[in-house]
């Protein structure tokens, strides 16, 4: 390639040509591209926020997430509190709340893919049976006369967090009796709504029995429970095979693999921070408590397409100072020039992979848009790099270069705990591959 001169080599200055300016140059190139890096960032946060978008409007047409609290006894009753100051009874409200022996769910989770335009939302439909006893209730004992209980206010309660959910008429049965539960409930501290059982239709002489409860749900996020018994014990499974166990209490066993999950909790009374009855003056006394103790699963998608997106966009500005160096050294050591514009091009390619990545895999998926877009990107800069690289070899070098550097980014983007690990590991690897086949070179010869 002949040496082209113009107006600086004609005034004899020769510093634009020495591998310092080159460098220099370079490096600000560098800089320059990452502008557009940062937009591409922005493009794909407001591509992932409208999605959210969608995925909310998708969830709270369908249900949201679920809690299931319950069931409970909720036992308003008068009670005379003598005033020493005026000498008189005055009549007020309290509240009993008493909470099963056992509990027991059994649950089967069922993931359902729904979608609206090109995005995709995982909901569920759930199938559970809610099996225990009420056991050592004794109102005597609670100072509570029968004659006193608001029975047009006392329910058998069970709290579900969206009633849209519900998917089947609901049943209770109470001692081998069927009784059928009516929408919503007075409010007690398991939940604002849900529904329930006038207690007058089950209350014979005390309120102990065995109760079950089948329920078809439908909910979106996660499905939680509250540990109400005094043992109380979940077993849910499902084909979801992506599980996040959340909330107080982890599953004592667990088993997840390709076919889905099963997993099994156990929570006794003395781990949460309330007692099995209470009498109290506020409808929804310790509802924070309860509500703080739920557990249960979540799905999740570990890394969906957009997170994937951002985090190789991180790495965006790693390929170029790759490419830039490949092409650097080219220079240097066949003393052939490449022009500033000519590095830009690549550049701007490589920046271009982003965009196809992002467009694609909204339509394909990740993996499938990453190769797509990478094979498009290694295509372009190979044909044009013909055209300042006369060698085919070094054609070829720099291509499988770039492939190298879109590789390794993608087995970094698969892991997750030993990414930074495998990434340090890598870079180092480079590194002393740089210095090594650089170490010849005298820089000081220009």
């Amino acid at each position: 390639m002949e040496k082209q001169e113009n107006i600086l080599d004609r005034l004899g200055i020769r510093f634009h040509r020495t591998l310092s300016f080159k460098l220099l140059v370079i490096g600000m190139l560098i800089i320059i591209l990452l502008i557009p890096k940062v937009m591409i960032m922005e493009l794909i946060g407001e591509r992932q926020s409208n999605s959210f978008q969608v995925v909310d409007e998708v969830m709270c047409k369908w249900s949201n997430e679920q809690l299931i609290s319950g069931p409970v006894l909720f036992v308003p009753f008068k009670k005379k509190i003598y005033n020493e100051e005026e000498d008189t009874y005055n009549e007020v409200t309290r509240y009993a709340t008493f909470l099963p022996k056992e509990l027991s769910v059994n649950g089967t989770l069922l993931p359902k893919q729904l979608q609206r335009s090109i995005y995709n939302v995982d909901v569920y439909e759930a199938e559970l049976a809610i099996t225990g006893n009420f056991k050592d209730i004794d109102l005597e004992k609670q100072n509570i006369e029968s004659s006193d209980i608001m029975w047009e206010d006392a329910q058998l309660q069970l709290s579900i967090s969206d009633l849209r959910g519900i998917n089947k008429g609901l049943e209770l049965n109470w001692n081998d009796k069927a009784y059928t539960f009516s929408p919503g409930k007075a409010s007690s501290p398991i939940g604002h709504s849900g529904v329930s059982i006038p207690l007058k239709e089950i209350y014979t002489s005390n309120l102990n029995g065995a109760f079950t409860i089948k329920l078809q749900l439908k909910g979106s996020q996660n499905l939680m429970f509250t540990p109400l018994g005094e043992q109380t014990s979940v077993h849910l499974e499902s084909t979801w095979n992506d599980p996040g166990f959340t909330g107080n209490y982890l599953p004592a066993d667990r088993n997840v693999d390709d076919n889905g999950f099963q997993a099994d909790w156990s929570v006794l009374h003395f781990n949460r921070n309330y007692p099995q009855q209470w009498i109290s003056t506020n409808q929804s006394l310790n509802q924070n408590d309860i509500e703080n103790s739920k557990f249960g699963v979540e799905m999740v998608s570990l890394a969906d397409h957009y997170q994937k997106n951002i985090r190789s966009a991180k790495y965006a500005i790693l390929i170029i100072i790759i490419t830039f160096v490949v092409f650097f050294m080219f220079e240097v050591l066949s003393k052939e020039r490449i022009h500033p514009f000519q590095y830009i091009m690549v550049g701007s390619a490589i920046s271009i992979f982003y965009l196809l990545l992002l467009s694609i895999s909204e339509h394909l998926g990740f993996n499938l848009a990453y190769l797509v877009a990478a094979l498009a990107v290694i295509i372009l800069v190979f044909f044009y790099t013909r055209s300042f690289m006369p060698k085919l070899k070094n054609q070829l070098g720099t291509s499988l270069g770039l492939a190298g550097c879109y590789s390794f980014i993608f087995i970094l983007l698969q892991l997750e705990s030993f990414a930074l690990l495998t990434g340090s590991i890598g870079l180092f690897v480079l590194l002393a591959a740089l210095m090594y086949s650089t170490r010849k070179v005298n820089w000081y010869k220009e």
